[in-house]
């Protein structure tokens, strides 16, 4: 799948954080040196700080919240992604339909029956290859033995976007009601952060930009938290796309993916790629390449007619996944009987 570059799409998106914001350098615990009742914090946000430079600052981080290079990693911003676009798909399917063909437990390891892709893959029991047998969100997101088709960014957050600050929290006795004597919590987080990060797809099908576009829709609503903290009220962001950019070999008229772009059917077969026409599109703009390419960039200068043009084929794609789950249920039972 990834021998060839016959398609890419990238996304600029922007994220903020009215309220507080937590991604917790664990390198601290190792350079505390002071005690919660001389006000060091219990935790740090994550900073571009070496290990030296965090040890001095947090020598003297009991006086006031530091200023840092401080920064999102783009597995802070995976993870709830990744999670969010797997209940998608599991929402819009049957409750018993098998993990494989909507989205595994990537860490189901000991369920023989219905293992992760990471275990199934591993034996080598698929015809075609690994991506063709992989459940909808390890084709997207990747799994132990194939490669992600998707990756993010570290986001900076800029200096001048945030405020620095602790929060106090207190710990209950679950007994008396009262504080809880020696849970009292001091944590550094940041308020008002704004941060950009580059999501990039490499040879997409265009079932999963139909599914990108429900994450981000969900995401822009606020409805999907990050970091540490979740249940404490940390971590509600809003994104909002600000530039969608895709990449072909030559200037494109319609939404080209690996159904359209991929001219042996044979190949299409082995890799299990999703048979769709590729959408006409008429709000595309060249973006100059510097120096020598052997690609074209355009960008969609209208992204609400780009997403409805995308959304569409997640909802095909899920009607074939229901036909795969019937027929697999029908080959058991003849089996059986």
């Amino acid at each position: 799948m990834l021998k060839r570059r016959l398609c890419e799409a990238t996304f600029q998106w922007k994220l903020t954080c009215k309220g507080p914001l937590l991604i917790r350098d664990e390198r601290y615990a190792d350079c505390k040196k002071g005690s919660k009742e001389e006000g060091f914090p219990d935790c740090l946000f994550m900073s571009h700080l070496s290990k030296k430079e965090l040890e001095t600052i947090a020598k003297n981080c009991n006086n006031k919240p530091p200023k840092m290079p401080f920064y999102v990693p783009g597995t802070s911003i995976r993870g709830p992604f990744r999670a969010l676009a797997e209940r998608i798909i599991r929402s819009l399917l049957p409750k018993d339909t098998l993990p494989h063909l909507t989205a595994c437990n990537p860490f189901e390891q000991k369920d023989k029956k219905n293992p992760g892709c990471s275990k199934r893959l591993e034996k080598g029991e698929n015809n075609g290859s690994k991506y063709a047998a992989a459940c909808s969100a390890c084709k997207l997101f990747g799994c132990a033995g194939l490669a992600s088709r998707i990756c993010f960014t570290d986001a900076d957050i800029d200096r001048g976007s945030y405020e620095s600050v602790y929060r106090d929290m207190i710990g209950i006795d679950r007994f008396t009601g009262g504080v809880f004597k020696g849970a009292n919590m001091r944590y550094h987080v940041l308020e008002n952060t704004t941060f950009t990060t580059t999501v990039t797809v490499v040879n997409f099908e265009l079932w999963q930009l139909g599914l990108l576009a429900y994450v981000f829709r969900d995401f822009e609503k606020g409805l999907v938290p990050i970091g540490y903290g979740k249940t404490k009220g940390f971590g509600q962001v809003k994104g909002n796309i600000t530039e969608i950019t895709l990449t072909y070999p030559a200037i494109p008229t319609h939404i080209e993916h690996m159904g359209s772009l991929m001219s042996s059917a044979t190949e299409r077969d082995y890799y299990g790629i999703n048979i769709c026409e590729a959408p006409s599109f008429d709000h595309f703009e060249a973006k100059g390449n510097e120096g020598l390419s052997l690609y074209q960039s355009v960008t969609a200068t209208d992204k609400a007619v780009f997403w409805n043009k995308v959304a569409p084929s997640f909802n095909e794609y899920v009607k074939e996944l229901l036909k795969h789950a019937e027929n697999y249920e029908h080959q058991a039972k003849e089996k059986v009987t």
